[in-house]
């Protein structure tokens, strides 16, 4: 998590969301993309987990996400009367490089996915959630952070703490869990990782963009 809060992109990032928090107008379309991105999540877990294989850590994550999603909305919605931004729908309009946001996450989804493709396939989509889930955890060990500082350098209403401490304790669970599904599950981490820095990339790439086109 160290190496991702000190690379190039994450560095990018801190001066890109000092700029956004200091627009209501764009800070509410970032909120309402990252209540995007957390709706993905709880999508693809809701796909992707057998009931047979569904205990009550399970049904925490995908509630905590779910609370998430919420969380998020809300403070995009309420932000968004101030900044005059619309934050109805997760549209492409209505956030952030909100569809560059999601294909971030299909991008590590399809990482995992190729990972694993040796495994059986009863095996593989459980194990693909647990991968997909470990490696977005470990982004967000290192986005929320910086987004926090800036939100409290601004005297920001909003605050990800709370959901700072449940990324926390999902992402030990995701690491207990590959390690007792996967014999080689510290390769597969780094290796999905190390793609997923790449994939991260292109999303700060995108959301500079739509900082520069934006009209307010």
């Amino acid at each position: 998590m160290a190496a991702l809060q000190a690379d190039p992109t994450a560095q990018r990032l801190a001066g890109l969301l000092k700029a956004i928090v200091a627009n209501p107008a764009l800070h509410a379309r970032m909120l309402n993309t990252l209540a995007r991105l957390e709706y993905v999540g709880v999508r693809k877990m809701l796909k992707s987990r057998r009931a047979e294989l569904l205990d009550l850590d399970g049904v925490q994550h995908i509630v905590d996400e779910s609370i998430h999603v919420l969380r998020l909305k809300k403070a995009a919605v309420a932000l968004a009367k101030a900044g005059g931004a619309a934050v109805t729908t997760f549209s492409g309009t209505e956030t952030l490089a909100g569809d560059d946001a999601e294909r971030y996450f299909q991008e590590v989804d399809h990482v995992a996915e190729r990972l694993l493709g040796t495994l059986p396939d009863a095996e593989r989509a459980e194990s693909n959630y647990i991968l997909t889930s470990a490696v977005i955890e470990v982004r967000a060990q290192a986005f929320y952070p910086l987004y926090e500082a800036e939100l409290r350098a601004a005297n920001s209403p909003v605050s990800v703490a709370p959901i700072m401490r449940d990324e926390d304790r999902h992402l030990e669970e995701m690491q207990a869990a590959l390690s007792a599904k996967l014999p080689d599950a510290d390769l597969r981490l780094r290796a999905a990782l190390d793609a997923e820095g790449a994939c991260f990339a292109r999303f700060v790439d995108a959301l500079e963009a739509a900082v520069q086109a934006a009209p307010y």
